[in-house]
């Protein structure tokens, strides 16, 4: 029967020490078996104590009898040669641009410029180490719209809030959002192997046209159907009848067909009560800040119970909006 033979004090206090606090897991597991060796633990014990072979724990303590304590960290392995070359990996980052959703086109390219075969999941692999991540694509309209007009409506909007902030005015955003129980899936923790369902062919829509500052001051008019430039014209009078006329609110809007028409028939009146329409730059849903609002409401603050019915999802948004700037507030720093 294997032993390791009587230690010395200095040598028990290293083992100890290493048995409890090396960073290293199997460091600390070999250690502590030569401390029970040198107790009389038998190699059929230990073996069973840390659920390895017999020969692996005589190993462990034929490494301490020869070359002592250090020898029982994990040794460097050079492992298996890098597959593949850096210039490799800069043409699949460059070729993966003319087919950024199909990897399978990407390894027969590969093939086809090496003749060598390229799995899927080191193509991954390789562009994950190039910093490029798997996730969704966005539309945008950014290409459509002028650069120059978008930076002029950016530093009217800052002046807008620079007199705000004196008290001089008001600006309040306008826009509108639809919400059914089918607008908005949510992604959510789900157990292995098993799958939470939402019920399909939900009837119900509500479509919703909101006014919003960035103090979270905020007035919200329900709309049943299509948003048509009279109801447009409803809920700014509604909203214009709710203001101070002693001080100017400027309403920021986008380019909208129903808001253009809204404006043209109802804003001289709006102007003589002091609520002015100001229109965005063309595709900048960006600068209204109210589409950070209509975000949350879908992707945060609507309860996993808002998606069962109709109901529960006009009665979610109604508590939502009652709750806005206390329990709900939108960060626009």
């Amino acid at each position: 029967m294997k032993f390791v033979k009587g230690l010395s004090e200095a040598e028990r206090r290293t083992l100890l020490d290493a048995s409890r606090y090396a960073p290293w897991p199997r460091f600390r597991q070999r250690s502590h078996a030569v401390l029970l060796s040198s107790k009389r633990c038998s190699l059929v014990q230990l073996a069973d104590i840390f659920e390895v072979g017999r020969d692996t724990v005589s190993g462990w303590l034929k490494s301490w009898e020869q070359q002592g304590l250090l020898v029982l960290r994990d040794q460097e392995h050079p492992g298996r040669p890098r597959k593949g070359t850096e210039e490799d990996r800069e043409w699949l980052c460059e070729t993966i641009k003319d087919a950024p959703h199909q990897l399978r086109v990407l390894c027969e390219r590969f093939e086809e410029r090496t003749e060598s075969a390229l799995s899927r999941d080191t193509v991954r692999r390789w562009l994950k180490e190039k910093g490029l991540r798997w996730k969704r694509c966005r539309r945008s309209l950014k290409e459509k719209r002028d650069p120059a007009g978008f930076l002029e409506g950016k530093r009217i909007l800052d002046a807008f809030h620079e007199r705000e902030a004196a008290g001089e005015l008001d600006v309040f955003y306008l826009d509108e959002s639809g919400f059914s129980s089918r607008s908005c899936v949510p992604y959510v923790w789900q157990i292995k192997g098993e799958t939470l369902r939402l019920p399909a062919n939900v009837p119900g829509r509500t479509n919703v046209i909101g006014f919003l500052n960035r103090d979270n001051e905020a007035y919200f008019h329900t709309v049943d159907g299509a948003v048509t430039h009279q109801k447009i014209m409803a809920s700014m009078n509604s909203f214009v009848r709710s203001r101070n006329p002693e001080k100017l609110t400027v309403v920021v809007m986008d380019n909208a067909s129903v808001h253009r028409k809204a404006v043209a028939e109802a804003g001289w009146e709006w102007l003589g009560q002091r609520v002015w329409a100001w229109f965005l730059p063309a595709y900048s849903p960006e600068l209204n800040r109210i589409e950070i609002l209509w975000e949350k409401i879908k992707y945060e603050w609507l309860p996993w119970a808002a998606y069962q019915c109709f109901e529960t999802m006009r009665s979610a948004l109604g508590e939502i909006f009652e709750n806005l700037g206390g329990k709900y507030r939108v960060n626009f720093a």
